[in-house]
């Protein structure tokens, strides 16, 4: 009877106790979890760092060349005895049409932020420490708690506003361009006998305007950077704590072949490691924004310890950066060098080993983190 007795109140406490630990509920057998704040995305949010506005420029005058057949000397009549006699005159032709001119004011921006709430004051229960000295055998008697209120987080966003809009003004048209043009005409007609002289022509080039300078328009179309912000919701959830239990495939919690490879001693990411990246990991943490992700990076044991430690830091920062520029947050993201201090076969320094052994060793790897 007393060992019944025993057998119940250990399986008792045994399930007060999973319980006040707020494990899941209902749990599948095999399956993993991982505990997770309760967070939802919200949509994007575009942020105008320039503002739209019209750029003018001028659009330069069109010409085109003509010829011109003019007058240089009258026909008129000689006489013998007593020719004509003639005297000089000058014509001034004009050569090329004026045209308009134009200044153009640019726009002028000024630098400034905005203020934007990342996540709204809260406040929340938190346990602290049991009382000293408590001798109550029932667990939670001595329990203490504390009603902790947080701070609203905002952020400041860089943005550009117009302090002057652009714009233009027309100048009055300059002169055109004139040539003289030296021609005789008669002083003193001839006499006596009549003698017909013929008049007498020269061929000139004109630039004549067929369109003036005009101003042309451009827009320039705002400047948008569209973000993500990840905002604490507990309002919907019964959770005390603001994190609940979300299910996650068993195999993510282990280290997971992250097949990339790099040229030698180098930790830049190649166009096609880039698509593998894609694939394997960035598509799970877009679809998973609770998900923190460690990548680890290994080399084989040629060249010196403290370079290869060196070397696999770099290439687990360089798939870490990429991620980044993503727009994967950089809080979801550690990264790890173990350089040739955890190969995976005998090929240690001095073994003389193939290259498929030592590429065995030059791994990236990456798993899941609980929050």
């Amino acid at each position: 009877m007393r060992i019944a007795f025993f057998f119940l109140s250990f399986t008792l406490l045994i399930n007060f106790s999973l319980s006040a630990q707020n494990y899941p509920e209902n749990p599948e057998p095999g399956a993993c979890y991982i505990r997770c704040p309760i967070e939802e995305i919200k949509e994007l949010e575009k942020v105008v760092t320039t503002p739209a506005y019209m750029q003018y420029k001028v659009v330069p005058p069109v010409y085109k060349t003509v010829e011109e057949r003019v007058l240089v000397k009258e026909a008129s009549k000689r006489f013998e005895y007593v020719p004509a006699t003639y005297r000089d005159v000058y014509d001034t032709l004009l050569v090329e049409d004026p045209y308009s001119t134009y200044t153009i004011a640019p726009v002028k921006l000024i630098d400034t932020f905005e203020i934007i709430e990342l996540e709204p004051a809260f406040a929340r229960f938190e346990t602290r420490p049991a009382i000293d000295g408590c001798k109550s055998p029932v667990p939670g008697d001595c329990d203490v708690i504390c009603y902790v209120q947080y701070p609203a987080v905002t952020k400041r966003i860089p943005v550009q506003k117009i302090v002057t809009p652009p714009g233009f003004s027309r100048q009055t048209p300059p002169n055109g361009r004139y040539k003289v043009i030296k021609r005789q005409v008669i002083d003193t007609p001839a006499t006596v006998r009549e003698i017909e002289i013929p008049a007498e022509y020269t061929t000139i080039q004109k630039r004549v305007l067929e369109r003036d300078a005009i101003v042309d328009s451009v827009e320039i179309n705002p400047v948008l950077r569209e973000e993500v912000f990840l905002v604490n919701d507990r309002s919907a959830s019964g959770s005390s704590d603001g994190y609940e239990w979300r299910k996650i495939e068993c195999s993510l919690l282990d280290f997971n072949l992250l097949p990339i490879y790099y040229a030698l001693n180098s930790d830049v990411l190649s166009a096609k490691a880039k698509d593998v990246i894609d694939e394997k990991l960035l598509n799970l943490m877009q679809k998973r924004p609770e998900l923190r992700v460690e990548i680890s990076s290994h080399t084989d044991s040629r060249a010196s310890d403290a370079f290869n430690m060196d070397l696999s830091r770099r290439r687990a920062k360089s798939v870490v950066d990429y991620l980044v520029s993503r727009g994967i947050k950089r809080s979801r993201l550690e990264y790890r060098g173990f350089g040739e201090t955890q190969l995976v076969n005998h090929c240690g320094n001095g073994v003389e080993c193939t290259e498929e052994q030592h590429a065995e060793n030059r791994r990236t790897e990456f798993r899941v983190l609980p929050r």
